[in-house]
């Protein structure tokens, strides 16, 4: 009897292997998928980091009033650049192993930059109900009287029906 469960055991850790490797394949080939992806857009995001530091530059540049912050302008131009350089010769694993390496080291720093990221995220998804075209910008008026007006033609009601005043 104890032969006929292990077999039977042995039976069911094979096929859950078995669908346990299938599922890592699939998640293997999109994190190739991705990687793929992100190298093509790695390029492209290089190139602009490139032109954003030359434009910095170029602004730096023509800062001549004020030579302290021009120092600094400068210097965030040069960051660019190796920031820039970093991400054209750095491959995604590497630069993913980067990331977690610094948010190990800096682990509030990770967190501010992940809660301004979802905030700033929400604000672009968020978008405010459109206003119906009838109203042309302004908002829809009520056709329900006010209720002091209400208050005060009741009164005025009572007044007039019995000759004098009630309140």
């Amino acid at each position: 009897m104890a032969k006929t469960r292990k077999a039977r055991t042995s039976g069911t850790y094979k096929a859950a292997n078995a669908a346990f490797d299938g599922s890592r394949r699939i998640f293997d080939d999109v994190l190739s998928l991705a990687g793929t992806l992100a190298r093509g857009r790695k390029d492209l995001g290089a190139d602009k980091l490139h032109s954003l530091a030359s434009l910095t530059r170029d602004y730096a540049a023509s800062m001549t009033d004020l030579p302290n912050l021009r120092v600094q302008v400068a210097s965030a131009a040069d960051s660019l650049e190796g920031v820039a350089d970093y991400v054209m010769h750095t491959e995604i694993e590497q630069m993913v192993g980067d990331a977690g390496t610094f948010a190990r080291r800096h682990p509030l720093a990770t967190l501010a930059v992940t809660v301004a990221t979802g905030l700033a995220a929400s604000r672009l998804l968020h978008r405010p109900p459109a206003e119906p075209a009838a109203t042309s910008g302004r908002k829809a008026r009520s056709r329900r009287p006010a209720a002091s007006s209400v208050s005060k033609r009741s009164g005025q009601i009572r007044r007039t029906a019995n000759g004098h005043a009630h309140a």
